[in-house]
């Protein structure tokens, strides 16, 4: 069974499949040496030719011909016909003539459309020899033929895409040099200025290397007037491969075109047929929108098509290349804004680029070796191996399919664009194939996908992914599988993952936004849900600015879908009840189907919090709505069978056969987020203690978040030193806002208390671990301001004095040692995670405690500026925990010299040096995984040392401040 790579249809035998593709493609590789009439099947061209060019006359066949009567189509004899058998068209037939009958020739009733073309393309050929009967080229002589009614090219299946190499053709060029022959296309210089005609370099040389393989015919580019816009200036060599000839072995690619070099790329031409059903593929050279940022754009009329250059701008060789256009895209982020931005309007476009190099790459023999290499690297416990059950070959042939439909979509988008006026004309690479990994390696990447969003509730029931069963169902499932792989790829540190995972998300996204927008009632679908959830996930952690935005901006319409589906609303309680006459495989079923919508709703909640947090604003999600029960325990949601959850039920619950139902309704035993931060409040989670769990816990911190972030924007506005003009009610208001944040800072501190104790019992819990740094990233924002922060890096507002940079310290550092103790332990949390199991945004974790550590040593430069005593045995913040004594004397007594220690060599960081703290960011971000978000906030990090020269600061700390300048 072979499937087709475009929609999907499956096909018993390959010359099927052959002769199905061409009605996808509009390739017709079979072309008529006579007339230059192109056909997509073999057998279509023999019939062409047998019966317009065999015979000089139509009216008189060759030997055994069936004549041909004003161009009618002969057809089976009447005895065959009547026996219902094979006819050869002659006169006799063969049939005929082994049973000794009459043989009448019979005839279509209309003229065939070949026979129209014939004759039309006869006219043509006609009326372009009086046209160039004066002209300076001598073509050859045509036969003369009954001129034809003006016939409308999109009838005639010709090539009009790609010039053919010529016949020699002899021209003077000028009237001294009538002894040299030069090959001339004669479209080119129908069009080119006089000027163009006699430049050497403009005209069409003959090759004796590559001689054309079909005879032209003279005179139809007259006759279809094409400008010189859609003409390639260099011969497409492609036509001279026949259909057979392509391969059909999706796994195996012989070009292997390094995208380091600037290569001249093949292109198939586009054929201009309107009544094909297939749908035209524009190329990004064609569109205005991607010109300067595919990596396949060029010049106007560029016949070489160059690769972005994939050299890096930063020294070390630990990164992995990087397109340029995605480098310089990267000061327009929503998030890390410490060097001068740029705007979408001037910002590059990168969507192209990762979806022509993921399909560049995967065309490439040995693209898939160094994932292979590095799969044999990793070492699985027996848990990871049984998270996922092994790919057949037809689920993979499948998914291939599958994906080739989303990707040539994408393509079309962003190659033709509705704008683009050369849509129909220039169409490189039309026939394209995706090739996807091996089974191995799609499996790898869909178990990196189960440990990396091990920090949320598991989505994956029993925590087994079976992608052959979830391929079954309809398009939202496998666009989730997609999904998985993209996620599982992007935390694999090879180039050839980071193509993989940032072309699929690109193909999913627009591919998802397709089927909500083409069947509305997707929007409340649990699967289409979770493709959105995974999709704003890898959108907003990608490193790709579009990507980011995108999935900012379609936050609040997914969040959105959820609560108009009716999944915040309260529910009846989540602990079943069992009985004689219960069913207990449906009443499993129904406990699977709400407790997957259940864990559905409070990741979107996580994610809410995570994206508000890193990019300073307020969640979209309000905790009086979260009124959907909280998800169960993970034994339950593990079960495999109906049998192994009713055992585990009744070992968590106890037997509930012979319980009151109205005690198992009860809120305290299945409450939502908003009943527990109730309980917060009112300091009642005592009774909850043992039985909360991180993931509850985690929660607990998105509505503190969420009242931390209003309280300090509203601090935010009251001036640094109130006026006595303005005194009034505004240091009322002031002081009310203040003692609110204390409050605030107190429910963190109860908050901290409950996730220590559990984190005693538990030391090695990465999702504790995980929930520290966020309250240590949260707590950061009681003492700072990060934006004003990064709008000190930015230099905006800055003068360059000393005056000003002590000034701008007091509006972002507000308790200075406490932000120091907390961005230590961001450090000491995040580097104590095993490197492969940090979440997806650890590298905007370092860079907020980093950049917090610079402004306060840059403006500690200021020989004026205010410095205690900082005496005693220096104190490592990113070593020790918090229960530490040198860290309780450092923040209530100020005792000790807080520093920084490089973890590679054991070497400190002073916390006076800008360079120094820089220095220890860009090392700390080297020590992880590579990801494009963690290179691109090293990336940044270096050009902000470089902006503000912080080599050269701590030189002109000496020299008086009266003289002195940071600029």
């Amino acid at each position: 069974m072979v499937f087709c790579a475009y929609c999907g249809k499956s096909f018993t035998r390959k010359e099927h499949l052959e002769r199905h593709i061409p009605s996808h493609t509009n390739v017709k590789p079979h072309r008529c040496s006579a007339c230059q009439l192109s056909f997509a099947r073999r057998d279509l061209l023999q019939r062409h030719h047998s019966t317009y060019h065999e015979a000089r006359d139509p009216m008189e066949p060759l030997p055994g011909g069936v004549p041909t009567v004003a161009g009618r189509t002969p057809i089976a004899c009447l005895n065959c016909a009547q026996a219902k058998t094979g006819c050869d068209k002659r006169v006799p037939c063969a049939r005929c003539a082994d049973k000794n009958l009459e043989c009448q020739a019979r005839f279509a009733r209309r003229s065939s459309k070949a026979a129209m073309r014939a004759a039309q393309a006869t006219a043509a050929i006609s009326n372009n020899n009086h046209n160039h009967s004066h002209s300076h080229v001598s073509l050859p002589p045509q036969p003369t033929s009954t001129p034809a009614a003006t016939v409308n090219p999109a009838f005639m299946d010709i090539d009009q895409g790609t010039p053919k190499p010529d016949p020699p053709i002899k021209t003077s060029m000028s009237p001294e040099s009538n002894i040299n022959a030069m090959t001339i296309d004669p479209r080119i210089q129908q069009h080119e200025s006089p000027a163009k005609k006699n430049s050497p370099a403009n005209s069409q040389m003959s090759s004796d290397d590559f001689p054309s393989p079909h005879p032209r015919v003279d005179g139809l580019d007259e006759f279809l007037q094409l400008g010189n816009d859609f003409i390639s200036q260099e011969p497409n060599y492609q036509d001279m491969l026949v259909w057979s000839e392509y391969p059909l072995d999706l796994d195996m690619y012989t070009n292997n075109m390094p995208l380091t070099q600037d290569v001249p790329m093949p292109t198939f031409t586009e054929l201009s047929d309107i009544s094909s059903n297939s749908e035209h593929m524009s190329s990004s050279r064609g569109s205005i929108h991607t010109r300067s940022t595919s990596i396949m754009s060029t010049a106007e009329f560029e016949s070489a098509i160059k690769p972005v250059d994939m050299s890096l701008n930063t020294p070390t060789d630990t990164m992995i290349p990087e397109f340029e256009v995605v480098i310089a895209a990267e000061a327009a982020w929503p998030l890390a804004r410490c060097n001068p931005p740029i705007f979408s309007g001037t910002c590059p476009r990168t969507a192209i680029v990762h979806l022509e190099c993921l399909e560049q790459k995967s065309r490439h023999e040995g693209t898939w070796n160094a994932l292979e290499q590095h799969l044999d690297q990793v070492d699985w416990d027996a848990a990871d191996l049984a998270s996922v059950i092994p790919m057949t070959p037809r689920t993979r042939d499948k998914m291939l399919a599958i994906t080739q439909t989303f990707l040539h979509k994408a393509l079309e988008i962003h190659r033709g664009g509705v704008n683009s006026q050369t849509k129909n004309f220039s169409s490189p690479r039309l026939l394209s194939f995706l090739v996807l990994p091996p089974s191995k390696i799609l499996e790898y990447f869909l178990r990196s996908y189960v440990r990396n969003l091990s920090f949320f509730y598991s989505l994956v029931s029993a925590g087994c992914v079976d992608p052959n069963d979830m391929l079954q169902n309809h398009q939202a499932a496998a666009l989730l599988v997609l999904l998985m792989i993209a996620q599982g790829a992007s935390a694999v540190p090879t180039a050839e993952a980071r193509a993989l995972s940032a072309g699929l998300i690109e193909t999913c996204r627009i591919s998802l936004f397709d089927i909500i927008e083409k069947d509305i009632e997707m929007c409340a679908d649990p699967t289409a849900l979770r493709c959105a959830l995974l999709f704003t996930l890898l959108g907003a952690w990608s490193g790709d600015k579009w990507l980011m935005d995108i999935a900012m901006g379609q936050r609040g319409m997914y969040l959105s879908m959820l609560k108009h589906a009716g999944m915040f609303e309260s529910q009846p309680s989540m602990i079943p009840s069992f009985s004689s006459s219960t069913n207990t495989e449906l009443q499993w079923r129904s406990w699977l189907h709400r407790e997957s919508q259940n864990r559905l709703v409070y990741n979107f909640v996580m994610v809410d919090q995570e994206l508000s947090l890193f990019h300073d604003t307020a969640p979209m999600l309000s905790t009086s709505e979260l009124c959907a029960p909280l998800p169960g325990p993970e034994l339950l949601w593990m079960s495999a069978n109906a049998d192994q959850w009713v055992a585990a039920v009744n070992s968590i619950y106890g037997c509930t056969a012979n319980v009151n139902p109205q005690l198992l309704t009860t809120p305290s035993l299945t409450p939502s987020l908003y009943d527990l931060f109730q309980d917060l409040l009112n300091d009642n989670l005592s009774r909850r203690q043992g039985s909360l769990t991180p993931h509850q816990l985690r929660l607990l911190l998105h509505p503190l978040q969420s009242c931390l972030y209003h309280i300090t924007q509203m601090l935010s506005c009251f001036p640094d030193v109130m006026s006595t003009r303005r005194l009034g009610n505004g240091t009322a208001i002031k002081n009310s806002f203040e003692s609110r944040l204390n409050e605030i800072q107190g429910l963190l501190q109860k908050w901290y208390e409950l996730t220590i104790n559990y984190y005693k019992s538990n030391p090695k819990c990465a999702i504790t671990k995980t929930n520290l740094v966020i309250y240590h990233l949260i707590s950061l924002n009681a003492v700072t301001n990060f934006p004003e922060i990064e709008r000190l890096a930015r230099r905006e507002e800055f003068d360059g004095s000393y005056w000003e940079l002590s000034l701008r310290h007091k509006r972002c550092i507000y308790q200075r040692e406490e932000a120091i103790f907390h961005c230590g332990q961001v450090y000491r949390l995040l580097r104590s995670m095993p490197r492969d199991r940090r979440p997806n945004w650890w590298g905007a974790g370092v860079y907020r405690a980093t950049l917090i550590l610079w402004t306060d040593s840059v403006s500690r430069l200021d020989p004026n500026f205010q410095k205690r005593d900082e005496s005693g045995s220096p104190v490592a913040i990113d070593q020790v925990t918090p229960e530490d004594p040198a860290v309780i004397a450092y923040l209530w007594n100020g005792e000790g010299v807080p520093i920084l220690t490089h973890q590679r060599d054991g070497t400190s960081a002073s916390l006076e040096k800008p360079g120094e703290v820089l220095d220890y960011a860009v090392k700390t971000l080297e020590d992880g995984v590579s990801s494009r978000l963690s290179d691109g906030i090293r990336r940044k990090l270096i050009a902000l040392a470089s902006n503000w020269q912080a080599d050269g600061l701590t030189s002109a700390a000496s020299v008086p401040a009266s003289t002195t300048s940071l600029c």
